[in-house]
């Protein structure tokens, strides 16, 4: 055997003994079979970095919220990845270019290049299930991206926004520019102060989320129909019937529009394919 190739083979070795990673040139990390909390990996299909997030049970919901928040009601879920930003225009962009996605409806910052690192905007729900089909991944649960916003899982408790419990306009992009700097949307990861205690970035602000599941359109502030969390499965709920309603659930507040302002638990929902410049998303992966 050449003797750089020992060097190399011992080197990745030693990576693997220390770090529990093996090196996949030029630069990417492939994680071991069994990940643990603070691990992540690196997308093959468009190169976002996704955080593992390990299985359990958290507390979903919010008692101090409006009535579809309610009942706070523990739920268990598998181990999954969740994408650590929001999708960009640049990697949309990779999907349109392959054919497997059309262009945002109004897509002037989507073909400028200075925003190639913003959240890509103007997108259904459908687009954005389309485009994590095609990387090979999938929309988040409203279960996985409200656990992956607000639990920490070192002190054991849910936080009401990524960050703690308090509001601050500093620590995500929120309306208005006086605060956080940004009239618009702002550059994916540029409030790293405002990450979960996963370290998931723009869990509150920026864009809405699409997430995968489906929502039967009530009245938060009075309710009149039975609220899906009074009989949402214990383990790894997938929301309402989809077949039953055409809108599809939105989490974290935005730069436009600061319903719930930011907060975890808050659930907003739209037309499946309905696009907004404050609406974005970002993907999630069982292992």
């Amino acid at each position: 055997m050449p003797k750089l190739q020992r060097i190399l083979i011992g080197l990745a070795t030693l990576v693997l003994l220390v770090n529990g990673c093996v090196p996949v040139f030029p630069g990417h990390f492939v994680l071991t079979p069994t990940p643990s909390l603070g691990d992540f990996s690196i997308s093959p299909a468009d190169g976002m970095t996704m955080i593992f997030i390990p299985k359990g049970g958290f507390p979903m919901g919010s008692e101090t919220g409006l009535t579809d928040e309610r009942p706070v009601h523990t739920v268990f879920l598998y181990n999954f990845w969740i994408d650590k930003t929001e999708v960009t225009n640049a990697t949309y962009k990779m999907c349109v270019k392959s054919g497997s996605c059309k262009p945002p409806d109004v897509n002037t910052f989507f073909n400028d290049p200075n925003y190639s690192q913003y959240p890509v905007v103007n997108v259904s729900w459908a687009d954005a299930k389309k485009y994590c089909d095609w990387a090979g991944r999938r929309l988040p649960t409203e279960a996985e991206w409200e656990k992956a916003a607000s639990w920490d899982p070192v002190n054991a408790n849910k936080r009401t926004y990524p960050w703690g419990n308090d509001f601050d306009c500093e620590r995500g992009n929120f309306e208005g520019a006086s605060c956080d700097g940004y009239e618009g949307t702002a550059p994916v990861g540029s409030f790293p102060s405002g990450a979960s205690p996963f370290g998931v970035m723009d869990m509150g602000g920026n864009v809405w989320e699409w997430v995968h599941d489906a929502f039967l359109e009530t009245d938060p502030l009075v309710g009149g129909t039975k609220n899906y969390y009074s009989i949402s499965p214990a383990s790894n709920p997938q929301g309402v019937d989809p077949s039953i309603t055409i809108y599809r659930v939105m989490r974290g507040g935005g730069w436009k529009i600061n319903f719930g302002f930011g907060r975890s638990s808050y659930r907003l929902w739209f037309g499946l394919d309905d696009s907004y410049d404050f609406a974005g998303f970002r993907c999630a992966a069982s292992p």
